[in-house]
């Protein structure tokens, strides 16, 4: 690509050197960086991309973006001096890639709890009824069937602009993505044109990057405030009608306001909910009619993800009824309220939960429709966010029989001080300890009785887990599976 036209709407404080008349690629990892092309450096909370700008060069780049010039310049490089990086590769990826966020409807989904179920639904109706779709998420990016692993809720701002790109290759016209709260405050979503944005709820969850509550849900507002900012654009706000921070949303946005909810008064409500161990229905009422409407989820919350996908898919103008059909039909992604079929009566429930919110949601689910012992394996991640984890034993040890705390991804911090953080909130004795999460899910199995339901709680549908600076295989279906082999149903085996 011509330089003079990648950087053309770049804000730069200084251009040191001649541009080169044109540049291949764009990177800001000095380990990818080939020939004739451009690297921006970005500061990072753990590395600064200013120490690697000898590396770039070594490796070809002829053009170096800087937010701190460097004492010595190298002949015959650019340095092209910015006062901000992150900001600067959002304009450059969104130039190089040709700008692929307007070639496509993109619906973005935000919120502490329900991303992945919410992006995953939608995508798959609007595939069942013909449209080409992306979708972008926690589990997977999937181009048109296509898929890819993902390493992050929302890609960065390069990842982001390429992948778009190639879904406007692949003649993707639709794309869902979940959308972080991360993402959003780092500028990864920089120059991303949304149709839809979609607001699910918001829960303690991150406090270790965002400091505060406020903090954190000014950060979920910047997909609304970024919605209605062309008002020659038809752009609509999704809004859950039950959560207080929908009030904050409406004044954030200038985008149409389209509504759900179950508690209040909203555009589309659900009432008369009932709920069964491996579905729910309800009446849906909107101000075009009442429907009964049966899907196979499980939970209150899972009422709230559909109430947001039947929103989302009525204002793309499906036919309202296929809308119906087509979610009678849909299942819940992998790893969100996931029923494994362990052979025997003893069931078991694996989810993502690793909030106070999605633990308690997904607690009062499994009660509604169970009248035995409720087993939860809870486990958190290590080096982050301590303030929640004291309000996770909490909230486990009030709404199971018996809870035993384990670690998710300990990272390198200690498991027996993750485990302790989490029992230091419980409020009954009806817990153990067991940092080893395999050992966790293994005793789980070895103390249910015919008709409890063991709940793993944490890791969904990750098939890792995060120990050091390794990432070590960890499925724990099949370790639960392998459990139950071992413990045949007979007696309960006492949990004191």
């Amino acid at each position: 690509m011509k330089t003079n036209v990648l950087f053309s709407n770049v804000s730069t404080l200084k251009v040191y050197g001649d541009f080169p008349l044109s540049v291949s690629n764009i990177f800001s990892d000095s380990r990818q960086v080939t020939t004739d092309s451009v690297f921006v450096c970005i500061k990072g909370y753990t590395v600064d991309g200013h120490r690697y700008i000898s590396s770039a060069i070594e490796k070809g780049a002829s053009v170096i973006v800087v937010q701190d010039m460097p004492e010595q310049l190298v002949e015959g490089i650019c340095y092209v001096h910015v006062r901000d990086t992150e900001r600067a590769l959002g304009q450059l990826a969104n130039a190089f890639f040709d700008f692929p966020s307007t070639k496509l409807r993109i619906v973005g989904v935000t919120g502490t709890n329900g991303k992945t179920t919410v992006s995953s639904v939608i995508n798959n109706v609007m595939r069942k009824e013909g449209y080409k779709t992306g979708l972008s998420g926690t589990i997977e990016i999937d181009i048109d069937g296509e898929k890819f692993e993902s390493k992050n809720t929302t890609s960065d701002v390069l990842t982001m602009q390429r992948m778009l790109k190639d879904m406007v290759e692949a003649g993707v016209t639709d794309v869902v993505m979940e959308v972080s709260s991360h993402g959003l405050v780092l500028g990864r979503l920089a120059g991303v044109e949304f149709q839809n944005g979609v607001f699910t709820n918001l829960t303690q969850d991150h406090l270790d990057f965002h400091g505060t509550m406020e903090n954190y849900k000014n950060a979920k507002g910047l997909l609304f405030a970024q919605l209605g900012q062309d008002m020659r654009k038809d752009k609509a706000a999704i809004l859950n009608v039950d959560d207080a921070a929908t009030k904050d949303y409406v004044q954030m946005t200038g985008a149409r306001i389209i509504t759900y909810g179950i508690k209040n008064e909203a555009d589309f409500k659900a009432r008369e909910i009932q709920f069964f161990e491996n579905k729910t229905s309800f009446v849906l009422e909107t101000n075009f009619g009442e429907f009964e409407l049966e899907i196979p989820f499980v939970g209150e919350f899972n009422v709230y993800n559909i109430l947001s996908v039947i929103c989302v898919l009525w204002d793309k103008g499906m036919p309202f009824e296929r809308i119906l059909n087509h979610l009678r039909e849909t299942t819940p992604p992998s790893g969100r309220m996931q029923t494994l079929e362990t052979g025997d009566k003893r069931n078991v429930i694996i989810d993502y939960a690793h909030t106070e919110d999605a633990i308690g949601k997904a607690l009062d689910s499994i009660r509604m429709f169970s009248k035995h012992k409720i087993i939860s394996i809870i486990g958190t991640g290590g080096g982050r966010d301590k303030d929640k984890r004291p309000k996770m034993g909490r909230i486990a040890t009030e709404k199971s029989e018996y809870v035993i705390f384990t670690t998710d991804n300990p990272l390198d911090e200690p498991g027996e001080e993750i485990v302790q953080g989490m029992a230091e909130g419980a409020v009954h004795e009806n817990f153990e300890c067991i940092p080893d999460r395999e050992q966790a899910i293994i005793r789980a199995v070895e103390i249910a009785g015919e008709g409890d339901v063991i709940l793993i709680a944490g890791k969904g549908h990750e098939n890792y887990q995060l120990i050091g600076n390794e990432s070590v295989p960890f499925d724990e279906k099949e370790i639960t599976l392998k459990a139950v082999k071992a413990f045949p149903l007979t007696e309960t085996i006492p949990t004191t």
